[in-house]
C-alpha cells in the first residue's frame, strides 16, 4: 500500500527519522551536515598528504643510500660531504655546497629543513636518474614489483659461442668486455674501464638483461683475496652489445 505524503507530512516524518540528533532541529541538521562532510574531506586530505610526506622521506633515505653506494663509502663526516660536493661538480652535474649536502643528510642535529627540489634533483642525477621524480617512480616500481614477464632485451649466455665477446656498460661511464670461455656461464674480463673488475678476472653469469642490474657470480682473480659476487648497474641497469669473436 502506498501513502501519499504532503510536504508537511514528509518533512515531519524526516524529522522523526533523525533520532540521532535529538538536540537539533531540521534546520540545525542541514547546517551541521555540510560541516561534517567538510571535516571528513579535510581528514582525508590530511591523511593523503601525510602518506605522501612519509613516502617522500622513505625515498630520500633511499637516495642517500644510493649516493653512498655510488661513492663507495658512508656519507657521515665533514670530509665526506666535501668529497661528494667535489665529485658532483667534477662530473659536470651541478654545483652544490657541502653545507647543503649536510642539511639533506641531517648533519646539523638542530635543523630539520624540508629538502629542496634542486638538491633532490642533483643527487638523483648523480645516481643515474633524470630527476627526483624519475628516481621516485623507479622506487614505486620496485615497491609494487612482485613478478612480471621480462620485456627487456635479453641475451642468454648458453646461446653464446666460445670466444664470443660482449660489451657491458653502465652509469657512470663504466665499461667492461667479457669473453665467453666455452662453459655455459663462464666469462673472462678482457677489457675494463672505470670498473673494479680487472682484466684477467673470471665471472659466472646466466643472462644479460638490458636496463636491469647485472649480477656476476663467483668472481675470481689475483686482485681479490677470495671469490665474491659483483653487481653492475645497481642504479639504472646496464646496456650491452655483442662484439663477435
Amino acid at each position: 500500500m502506498f501513502f501519499l505524503l504532503t510536504p508537511q507530512k514528509y518533512t515531519k516524518n524526516f524529522e522523526n527519522s533523525l533520532s540521532f540528533l535529538p538536540l537539533f532541529g531540521l534546520d540545525s541538521f542541514f547546517f551541521i551536515f555540510p560541516l561534517f562532510i567538510l571535516l571528513l574531506l579535510l581528514t582525508f586530505v590530511h591523511q593523503t598528504l601525510k602518506q605522501a610526506m612519509d613516502k617522500t622521506e622513505i625515498y630520500c633515505k633511499r637516495l642517500r643510500e644510493a649516493v653512498a653506494d655510488r661513492m663507495d663509502r658512508d656519507i657521515c663526516g665533514h670530509n665526506d660531504f666535501i668529497l661528494l660536493s667535489e665529485r658532483i661538480e667534477l662530473e659536470n652535474i651541478d654545483v652544490i655546497s657541502p653545507t647543503t649536502l649536510k642539511r639533506f643528510w641531517g648533519y646539523f642535529k638542530d635543523e630539520h629543513p624540508t629538502p629542496q627540489t634542486r638538491t633532490l634533483n642533483v643527487l638523483s642525477k648523480f645516481v643515474g636518474y633524470k630527476d627526483f621524480q624519475s628516481f621516485s617512480e623507479h622506487q614505486d616500481h620496485l615497491d609494487n614489483y612482485s613478478s612480471e614477464f621480462v620485456k627487456h632485451d635479453t641475451q642468454h649466455c648458453f646461446l653464446m659461442q666460445p670466444n664470443e665477446r660482449i660489451e657491458i656498460s653502465w652509469y657512470p661511464k663504466r665499461r667492461i668486455v667479457l669473453k665467453h670461455e666455452g662453459d655455459n656461464d663462464l666469462f673472462s674480463v678482457v677489457e675494463s674501464k672505470n670498473s673494479k673488475l680487472a682484466v684477467g678476472m673470471t665471472v659466472h653469469c646466466e643472462s644479460f638483461v638490458m636496463k636491469q642490474p647485472l649480477w656476476l657470480k663467483d668472481v675470481r682473480g689475483t686482485q681479490i683475496d677470495e671469490p665474491c659476487d659483483y653487481v653492475c648497474g645497481k642504479v639504472g641497469g646496464i646496456s650491452f652489445r655483442l662484439l663477435g669473436e
